[in-house]
């Protein structure tokens, strides 16, 4: 399982233009589960919906069958999931970009689908 010590560390980093405002463990209320998952909560902008809405970037604590580690935004996983390498999240800077790669994706899947 991925451990990630001083996550909040990468609160207040700007990724895309916008500002990571929250970081934890992902709850799910419907299994009552959080430890799966690492959540990172994106602020919103000038909306309340597509790209302008607060975004909630998740990163799986398991590896997958690649043995490399899903990241995706949730709701929009089939579109904007991209896997990382421990390398790629090691430090807070590069934990942030592997989160703009995701909010990249996502910025695409709006601008194609409106």
């Amino acid at each position: 399982m991925l451990k990630i010590e001083n996550i909040s560390r990468i609160v207040g980093m700007h990724v895309n233009g916008r500002v990571i405002i929250g970081a934890g463990d992902y709850i799910d209320s419907l299994r009552k589960t959080g430890k799966d998952y690492f959540v990172f909560r994106i602020e919103r902008q000038n909306g309340y919906s597509g790209y302008d809405r607060e975004h909630q970037i998740v990163l799986s604590r398991a590896k997958n069958v690649n043995g490399r580690y899903d990241m995706f935004n949730m709701g929009l996983q089939l579109s904007t999931q991209v896997e990382v390498d421990v390398d790629q999240i090691r430090k807070a800077t590069d934990l942030a970009s592997s989160i703009r790669n995701v909010l990249v994706k996502t910025q695409t899947y709006y601008q194609q689908n409106s």
